[in-house]
């Protein structure tokens, strides 16, 4: 049977004419004639759609027919599926921040980095890190600009300004359990010493004591005036004349012990001069705390 008898057949099976199949092959009517009465033959690509219609083989269609034809179809078939058969992408770079290969057919960039040396050089990098790159650029960008943009920080000025950043809540926590423990110590001197004190004073001591360590804990480590001026006061020193001694066991002698001295006459002066800083402290936090209370928590509070 050949090619033509068997479309024909097909054909006739499906009970359609010559012009519908015609118009599902986009084709005119005539082809279909002349391909049934073999005087063409239609190319490989017209079979496989034909036998996609008659849903059957391209094998059934050329059964018996033209045995070249069915060599070339075997040859064809074994063609398209080489073709189909996906193909393992080559390797063409690495990317210089994951390390991940690059294949062919992917995006890669070149941009310039600095190697450890500070050497410039041309780098590959996939599209993934380029990007990522880009946006990291883009953020630091922005926060610059975002920066310049905000106004400057009002400086604050007056004599109960704070004068660091550091919170003020663990000073306070550690001002009052102090000035509590100075409560504490004052009831216990009061009670021994109520006769020697007086009435008044020994009702006074107590609140005294603890008011005042409480304020000048807080006014010193708080950040105030306060600090300014205990350590200012604090850091008073002399210095001590140059000695000159005679190369002998007498003037070393001579020279340890007025080292010795003056070692003991500096210290006592530190001493002296701590003391008196820490005085001024307390007797100015005493007028001060409160005031410089209500600055920090209405100006600093979070």
């Amino acid at each position: 049977m050949t090619f033509g008898q068997k479309l024909k057949q097909y054909r006739s099976q499906l009970n359609i004419t010559q012009k519908d199949l015609a118009e599902q092959m986009n084709v005119t009517f005539q082809t279909i004639s002349k391909w049934e009465s073999d005087i063409n033959e239609p190319d490989f690509a017209s079979v496989r759609k034909l036998a996609k219609i008659f849903d059957c083989t391209i094998e059934d269609l050329l059964a018996d027919g033209d045995e070249e034809k069915e060599e070339a179809v075997e040859e064809t078939n074994e063609e398209v599926a080489e073709d189909s058969d996906e193909k393992e992408p080559v390797t063409i770079d690495t990317c210089r921040d994951c390390g991940q290969s690059i294949k062919e057919g992917e995006i890669i960039h070149h941009v310039e980095r600095r190697t450890p040396s500070g050497v410039k050089e041309m780098v590959s990098v996939c599209d993934k890190c380029f990007t990522k790159h880009e946006q990291e650029m883009n953020r630091r960008a922005k926060e610059i600009e975002d920066s310049l943009k905000a106004p400057p920080a009002k400086e604050e000025k007056g004599i109960f300004r704070k004068i660091t950043d550091r919170d003020d809540k663990k000073p306070l926590i550690w001002a009052i359990v102090l000035g509590i423990v100075a409560a504490i110590g004052g009831i216990v001197v009061s009670a021994l010493e109520h006769e020697t004190l007086g009435l008044g004073l020994a009702i006074a001591c107590p609140f005294l004591s603890g008011y005042s360590v409480m304020a000048v804990i807080y006014c010193i480590f708080a950040g105030s005036y306060i600090s300014d001026v205990f350590l200012a006061v604090a850091s008073w020193s002399i210095k001590f004349p140059g000695l000159i001694w005679e190369f002998s066991l007498d003037g070393f002698m001579w020279l340890i012990a007025m080292k010795i001295l003056f070692a003991i006459v500096g210290a006592l002066i530190g001493i002296a001069v701590f003391l008196f800083a820490l005085s001024l402290a307390i007797f100015l936090s005493i007028f001060s705390f409160v005031p410089v209370l209500i600055y920090n928590k209405t100006h600093y509070s979070n």
